[in-house]
């Protein structure tokens, strides 16, 4: 007789203990505040003539200004949203 073998459940993978939500929001309010800081000091920079560019380079530094000013209106957006993800297991 051939017996059929049951697959094995996956198992269930667990957060560590020491992600929190405390945690996270720390990790998103820290990461925000060090790129917008980065951010508004290049921008800074720039603006105040400090950057002084090769004529090769104007376009090359041109295009990083408009990356990080799209990375910045994430940032912005994240916190503006109207509705975030919740963890299917949060109670409201």
């Amino acid at each position: 007789m051939n017996a059929v073998i049951p697959p094995k459940p996956k198992p269930v993978r667990k957060e560590p203990r020491f992600v929190t939500r405390k945690v996270v929001a720390a990790a998103q309010i820290g990461l925000s505040v060090l790129y917008s800081g980065g951010y508004f000091y290049t921008l800074h920079e720039f603006i105040s003539g400090h950057v002084e560019a090769a004529a090769g380079y104007h376009d090359m530094l041109t295009s990083l200004l408009s990356v990080l000013t799209a990375g910045q209106l994430t940032v912005i957006g994240f916190w503006f949203q109207r509705s975030r993800p919740e963890d299917p297991g949060q109670k409201p």
